[in-house]
């Protein structure tokens, strides 16, 4: 692993790196190998699954890297239970659905998850999105019609995440505070919007923090994309993201 420290290769257990915007199964292959010495999970989006269907999943497995199927799964509890066990018997390490959903259908997830895994196999973890990242209170209050602040509305959701028996949330790196220690110890805290040392998250990305920050902060799982991928050296800003972590552990 590139002769990683001890609190690098924790470091590595933490980073997930979006594969976004390839155009072929060879270039998702380079990706991979380029940067799984730095990075210790992939996460297969809508527009990657979408091209490259469930190969992508076994492509990146071969490797050794654990998934994150992120489709954020959302509508009736039955197809959401039939779509989660689905992809648990794919072989994905996290799946995740939205929290707005309500608690039925999260609990159809989790339901879909252990019936795929009741021989004793890897199950893999469930976890809601409570408020995209690309929103900030004013679309939260004027496009949404949500009233309050997006930390309320964060906690809110991840409650009933918790009430569900769901593994954790997504939500943003700076609502941690409003979160630690009012939801169970090992709830999981998956946090988009992570901008690299030297490198920004992107300008679709409202509330965002440097990798060391967020992890400091409580972060379970970084899913770090275009701080990466968008580098001139794309290896290099991966060390730089790993180390700002190992930093802090």
């Amino acid at each position: 692993m590139n002769h990683l420290t001890p609190h690098e290769t924790a470091a590595r257990d933490k980073i997930c790196l979006p594969l976004d915007g390839l155009h072929s199964l060879e270039q998702v292959r380079e990706l991979v190998e380029e940067l799984s010495p730095f990075v210790g999970r992939f996460k297969v989006g809508k527009e990657s699954f979408t091209r490259f269907g469930p190969e992508i999943v076994g492509l990146v497995r071969d490797h050794g890297s654990g998934v994150f199927l992120d489709l954020k799964y959302h509508d009736i509890p039955n197809t959401v239970k039939g779509a989660a066990r689905a992809a648990t018997e794919m072989g994905v390490t996290m799946l995740n659905v939205h929290a707005s959903g309500g608690v039925a259908m999260m609990e159809a997830a989790r339901e879909g998850v252990e019936a795929a895994s009741t021989d004793g196999g890897f199950r893999p973890h469930v976890i809601a999105v409570t408020v995209l990242t690309s929103i900030d209170e004013s679309i939260l209050n004027g496009e949404c019609g949500v009233p309050g602040s997006v930390e309320k509305q964060v906690l809110h959701l991840a409650k009933l995440t918790d009430s569900a028996g769901l593994d954790g949330i997504v939500c943003s790196a700076a609502d941690l505070g409003a979160l630690k220690g009012r939801l169970r110890p090992e709830f999981l805290f998956v946090t988009p919007g992570i901008k690299g040392t030297t490198t920004p998250a992107g300008a679709d990305q409202k509330r965002v923090l440097s990798p060391g920050r967020a992890v400091a902060a409580g972060s379970s799982v970084l899913v770090v994309g275009r701080a990466i991928t968008g580098a001139p050296d794309r290896r290099a800003a991966a060390r730089e993201v790993l180390q700002d972590i190992a930093a802090v552990l």
